[in-house]
């Protein structure tokens, strides 16, 4: 399989995930039909990342380090998912927001300060000097529709 493939078939299954997601706490998905009027539904941003595997452990460490607790900190968060493919050496990070307008709230600088906090907790994790040890491949934003999970797993997650 070609690398290209391999990066394209990722981003295909992870825009499933997102569209298709399992639901982790069991309550009935609210298709957008059945929403009420004017309710804007969940955004989830899509981070593609660039994580080899020699850098994986510290790259996990660092996220739970320094990303996962300025997050939960942020009131619109409302979870994120992280996945790593082995064969490609490419993460997907998919964070859920409670809408759009909140999630573009956070400024810039605010996410430039917590990224430079990442960088440094990686790299001395690693020995490294680099300016960004595991880059931004791709990113986007997308809308949560529905999540629904098989009821014999929600007890597993």
């Amino acid at each position: 399989m070609s690398p290209r493939f391999g990066v394209l078939l990722a981003c295909c299954l992870a825009g499933l995930l997102v569209l298709f997601p399992w639901r982790v706490n069991g309550a009935p998905s609210t298709p957008a039909a059945n929403r009420p009027t004017g309710e804007e539904p969940i955004t989830v941003e899509m981070l593609h990342l660039a994580v080899p595997a020699a850098l994986r452990d510290a790259w996990l460490n660092a996220e739970a380090e320094v990303w996962k607790p300025w997050l939960e900190e942020q009131p619109a968060y409302l979870g994120r998912d992280l996945y790593w493919d082995p064969q490609q050496e490419q993460a997907q990070v998919l964070i859920r927001w409670r809408s759009q307008q909140e999630w573009e709230g956070i400024t810039e600088e605010e996410v430039a300060a917590v990224q430079a906090r990442f960088v440094t907790a990686l790299n001395k994790a690693t020995g490294g000097e680099d300016k960004d040890p595991v880059p931004l491949v791709a990113a986007s934003r997308w809308l949560l529709l529905a999540r629904d999970m098989p009821r014999d797993i929600k007890d597993q997650v």
